[in-house]
């Protein structure tokens, strides 16, 4: 399953270029991991590493997606999203 979201691919960051409901609910159940902890391909990832997308709110008007990972539940923006997390696709 390949996602395709609505991205801007300008070089200034648009602050108010946040998730749209569709595009965050598209998202849910889906796991990922953080980019930092990405692994070479062939590698499996451990259990602890891997977390799921399992909510969407709505702060400041802003619609941010919720990740519980293994030992921390972490929300983010549209564009900390791209610039932090892997979606795993299987």
């Amino acid at each position: 399953m390949k996602t395709e979201l609505n991205i801007k691919k300008d070089l200034i960051k648009d602050i108010m270029n946040t998730f749209t409901l569709d595009e965050a609910v598209f998202l849910i159940y889906r796991l990922a991991v953080l980019k930092k902890d990405a692994v070479q391909s062939g590698q499996k990832y451990s259990i602890t590493q891997i977390g799921h997308i399992c909510g969407v709110l709505t702060l400041n008007d802003q619609i941010e997606i919720v990740i519980k990972f293994h030992d921390e539940m972490r929300q983010f923006t549209k564009e900390e999203f791209y610039a932090q997390v892997k979606l795993i696709d299987e």
